[in-house]
């Protein structure tokens, strides 16, 4: 919102309720413009349903922390089967009445839908229909194939290619996160204009480096003192670890090298820091790393950012299979510009492709236990001889994925789109 304003873009946000989703990051509320419009919704959500279970006396997720992955896994199977296209249906219905109230009042020139969850754009969908405005919906996975989501009967499935298509048809714009993406859905929906599909992909904002590095102030400019060092190599994955079956490559590879190498016992951290419903004390016991394996509860953006500033190197994992040759993790351009190198585990596609291609780190194939193991212990002993393993991207490679220039391209396709409809 705050770099759509000086292109020209106005926002009105319809949005949900804190209660709704587990993960929660007040300080981002600091960087919505005061002039933006923020319209907060209920509805029934998978949220609520959590939270109804923890009050009678079943809690399957804490708040910040961990997803207990049985009882999660059996409640994300019941709601493939009841809920169409998602469990934020119910919320859906009431940001079209929000958003078909906010726009009778006037001064609306688009709309802009962004999934997950898709039945945002369902929402999108009977707001275009109704009120004729210009639409783009925003994928940032795709609905029909997501990595998150398995059609539980064929029935299911049609439902999900008739609301899906519905929408493609329908939209004035259709961005996606990759190349890769893009020509899926051209090949998808032959019939659609390709021009209408267009690449966006996710970003990072260098002023939030700047925060995150120097304790930089929005109002004064006041810069507070350095991190401190690590004492200990640590191998940092920020962000939610959930449908990454590849960190148990990881971990099978540390018992390896903890196994040959005791001392890295004290030397080497494995440190995730967000929402995890990957590792429980299962996976704890049956890896036997101990202090070597240190899950956190998330933490605000911008320490996240000075926590994989400080780390020897960053983890990215991916979903393994099908979905790893359509997308790129989110979080790949702040670990890219981080300047810290990245040891990445996920099939082929755009994440391999663009690691390989900035030199930012090194890609292995999930499974490949010997060769990870083999790239922790070099990593381990480059840290112990005090080896600055820095890998800066140059300056104009790291400029196509500033959050101001994407938000430009957003906008140019806002202002094509409203002035295509004004002339018809």
């Amino acid at each position: 919102m705050r770099y759509l304003e000086p292109c020209g873009w106005r926002s009105t946000v319809v949005t949900t309720r804190d209660q709704d989703y587990w993960i929660l990051d007040p300080t981002l509320l600091e960087e919505i413009p005061r002039s933006a419009e923020v319209l907060r919704v209920g509805g029934m959500t998978a949220g609520k349903i959590l939270l109804a279970l923890a009050r009678a006396g079943f809690p399957v997720q804490e708040a910040q922390g961990a997803r207990r992955a049985g009882a999660f896994k059996a409640l994300r199977s019941l709601r493939r089967w009841m809920f169409l296209p998602d469990a934020y249906r119910g919320w859906s219905q009431a940001a079209l009445r929000a958003g078909d109230a906010r726009l009778r009042e006037g001064g609306i020139d688009a709309l802009w839908t962004t999934s997950s969850p898709e039945s945002a754009h369902l929402a999108g969908l009977a707001l275009r229909k109704k009120h004729h405005v210009p639409w783009v919906a925003d994928f940032r996975d795709p609905w029909v194939g997501r990595v998150t989501y398995r059609s539980p009967t064929p029935w299911h499935e049609a439902r999900h290619r008739a609301m899906e298509g519905r929408v493609i048809h329908a939209a004035d714009r259709v961005t996606l996160v990759s190349e890769a993406l893009v020509a899926m859905y051209r090949k998808r929906y032959p019939e659609v204009d390709p021009s209408r599909f267009v690449y966006l992909p996710n970003g990072f904002d260098s002023d939030d480096w700047r925060r995150a590095l120097w304790g930089e102030d929005r109002s004064s400019g006041a810069r507070g003192p350095d991190r401190s060092p690590e004492r200990a190599f640590v191998l940092l994955h920020a962000g939610q670890l959930a449908h990454r079956p590849t960190v148990h490559t990881l971990l099978d590879a540390a018992r390896r090298v903890v196994e040959r190498d005791p001392a890295a016992a004290r030397d080497l951290r494995l440190r995730f820091l967000g929402g995890n419903e990957e590792i429980g004390t299962q996976e704890e016991a049956r890896y036997g790393l101990g202090p070597v394996l240190e899950i956190q509860p998330s933490r605000p953006h911008i320490e996240s950012l000075a926590e994989m500033r400080r780390a020897s190197a960053l983890l990215l994992l991916g979903h393994g299979g099908a979905a790893d040759a359509l997308l790129y993790t989110g979080k790949i351009y702040e670990y890219l510009s981080s300047g810290r190198p990245v040891i990445a585990i996920l099939d082929e596609g755009p994440a391999a492709d663009l690691i390989r291609s900035t030199a930012a780190g090194i890609v292995f194939r999930p499974g490949d236990t010997d060769a990870v193991a083999a790239a922790l212990e070099n990593q381990l002993e480059a840290w112990r001889a005090g080896k600055d393993q820095a890998v800066p991207i140059p300056p104009d490679r790291l400029a196509s994925w500033e959050r101001r220039n994407l938000a430009s391209q957003a906008a140019g396709i806002l202002e094509e789109i409203a002035s295509a409809t004004a002339r018809k």
